[in-house]
């Protein structure tokens, strides 16, 4: 049937249009501003509704239209229409664009009591931070790497002015930690934090109020030796840690309400630091572990340091655990398994370490996995269920149990 052979019911209702303004604004404010602004030309009523969603996404990608689009849903903005959410794609600059262009619409948020900002892009925006951390109505914020050499330290002092902040995530920068240390206990309403930053010699981190932190660690001119967490609040800990000092690293944990961890450690500097780690968080429900064995010629334990004793796991229930299931590492991961008496899920994943580069000159065979053949016909990964059943728990340790004997 053809577009102009469709029957039109003159009875029939139009529901779109008998729905209220604030529920439309609502929809329209899960879209992108430029796809809000093409229901301008559905009707009358539509004309100038998309300038008034309380959520505003735009692009420089185009800095003409980003100009006159800014113009429109927040230079020209009617104070009575509230803005709760700014989200700037600030990738690309022109001429056109002039420096103080960004700031304004900044303040223009300001003024409006912004709840919700997001930046993102790749450019300098030092310049945006004091306009950025004036807006004290703030109550989540994400901005992307900020690239700061050694002489220039991200202003953390300005953090303190938000006071109001929930959830705050900063891109790679030169964070001082000892200045975000006195900072972080003074943001009282702060429950999420997602930090990425260069290597120190130290980190510390306290907060009654976190409930939730990312923490991300690259590579820098100086490796990580002592991190400190003092968390009573945390329930869900992602940590991602790419080089620290093996054999000198001091780990104070303090995360008692803790349940949910995901760990990512390169091998160079999972050595102990593991162990240590996972001592400090051994009450988890869900525990994700992901080691990478990168620079070892010969195969060693990440897991478990043999001269010392394994922690219990009285809580956990699903265990995640991605590495080079080789010999040493595969009866590391079993003895843990003995630890864990609520276990419900396992999954263990074969990585498959490099032969090439720095790695050149191993024994591929004392690197194979240990793992027991599935389904599929190979040795790569494992996964089982319903461990709580005690049948089951039986017949699986035994299957794991049968392939590495």
């Amino acid at each position: 049937m053809s577009y102009s052979q469709v029957q039109v019911d003159p009875n029939q209702t139009d529901f779109l249009s008998n729905l209220p303004d604030a529920l439309l604004l609502t929809i329209l404010s899960f879209l992108p501003t430029p796809t809000a602004a093409r229901t301008s030309v559905l009707c009358r009523r539509f004309r100038h509704l998309w300038e008034a969603s309380p959520s505003v996404q735009i692009s420089t990608y185009n800095p003409h239209k980003f100009i006159a689009m800014a113009d429109r849903v927040l230079l020209r903005r009617n104070p009575s229409h509230p803005l709760l959410t700014l989200h700037l794609d600030l990738y690309k600059f022109s001429p056109s664009l002039p420096d103080s262009y960004v700031p304004s619409l900044l303040a223009k948020a300001r003024s409006l009591r912004l709840r919700h900002l997001i930046i993102k892009g790749r450019f300098d925006f030092v310049r945006l931070l004091p306009t950025i951390f004036s807006i004290r109505s703030l109550e989540s914020l994400l901005l992307p790497a900020i690239g700061l050499d050694n002489s220039r330290i991200f202003p953390t002092t300005l953090i303190s002015t938000c006071i109001r902040l929930k959830s705050l995530s900063l891109g790679f920068c030169g964070v001082d930690p000892a200045e975000l240390g006195r900072i972080l206990p003074q943001l009282r309403s702060l429950e999420d934090l997602h930090l990425e930053i260069h290597n120190r010699d130290k980190l510390s981190l306290s907060s009654q109020t976190i409930r939730k932190l990312k923490l991300i660690i690259g590579l820098g001119d100086r490796k990580l030796d002592t991190l400190e967490l003092f968390l009573p609040s945390l329930e869900s800990l992602h940590l991602e840690n790419w080089e620290l000092y093996p054999n000198q690293f001091h780990i104070h944990v303090e995360v008692p309400l803790l349940k949910r961890a995901v760990i990512i450690f390169d091998e160079a500097c999972a050595r102990n630091a593991i162990t240590r780690l996972l001592n400090a968080i051994s009450h988890v429900e869900e525990l994700s572990l992901h080691v990478k064995d990168e620079t070892q010629l010969i195969p060693s334990s990440i897991l478990w340091e043999p001269e010392k004793r394994m922690p219990n796991y009285p809580n956990l229930k699903n265990l995640n655990v991605s590495l080079c299931f080789h010999e040493l590492n595969f009866q590391a991961v079993l003895i843990m398994l003995h630890k864990c008496p609520a276990l419900e899920s396992l999954k263990l994943i074969h990585e498959i370490p490099m032969f090439t580069g720095w790695a050149e000159g191993r024994k591929k065979e004392d690197w194979a996995s240990e793992l027991p053949s599935n389904g599929d016909g190979n040795n790569n990964y494992a996964y089982f269920t319903n461990l709580h059943l005690g049948k089951n728990r039986k017949e699986i340790m035994r299957l794991l149990n049968k392939a590495y004997l």
